[in-house]
């Protein structure tokens, strides 16, 4: 129970700091070798394209049939520059493909990863581990000068960490070495678009 209760303190006390910063120490390190202007435009085109598409697909899936948006089923949906991440958990397989369908079906989406698992919804302590989990691979990819942490979402999913975005190869490889030396990662899963 003192454990649990640790978790939840220290994931609430991370989210309340990360909602501090106007910008990200990984935007202001890319301003530094962009230019301001540059890596705010860069910046600027891939939020405002996820921010309408990662609200529309969930939107879409869960109106789409009443087990997605039952607590029987827990869909995270991610969009990075069009790409389009499903994570989480349905009961049956039907509903993970015609989540899959849905997503495909928005405008603006390039790519979709299925990443849905047929099982029961994670528990609050599984997702309270998966946030902090995230939370310590973020701070040691803003450590990591190689890291472009900026330009790569990080989402975790029962000890799972999927790594989306736009990247050379040495920059996912070295992303991908950050994240595999933090404790509590089950797997690593690279859904990058290459610049190279």
């Amino acid at each position: 129970m003192k454990r649990s209760a640790l978790i939840l303190a220290a994931l609430a006390v991370t989210l309340t700091l990360a909602g501090c910063g106007s910008r990200s120490i990984g935007n202001k390190i890319d301003d530094q070798f962009l230019g301001p202007e540059v890596a705010s435009r860069i910046s600027n085109a891939h939020a405002d394209l996820d921010q309408f598409l990662g609200p529309e697909v969930a939107s879409r899936i869960s109106n789409a049939h009443a087990d997605l948006s039952s607590p029987t089923s827990r869909i995270v949906v991610t969009s990075y520059n069009g790409v389009i991440l499903l994570a989480g958990q349905t009961p049956r397989s039907e509903l993970k493909d015609r989540a899959a369908q849905i997503a495909r079906g928005v405008q603006g989406v390039k790519k979709v990863y299925n990443e849905l698992q047929v099982q029961r919804p994670a528990s609050l302590l599984a997702r309270s581990n998966d946030s902090l989990l995230t939370t310590k691979i973020k701070t040691q990819m803003i450590a990591d000068s190689s890291v472009p942490s900026a330009r790569i979402k990080v989402v975790t999913e029962n000890g799972i960490v999927y790594l989306l975005g736009l990247v050379t190869r040495e920059e996912a490889n070295a992303a991908t070495r950050v994240v595999q030396r933090v404790s509590g990662v089950q797997k690593v899963i690279r859904l990058f678009e290459y610049t190279n």
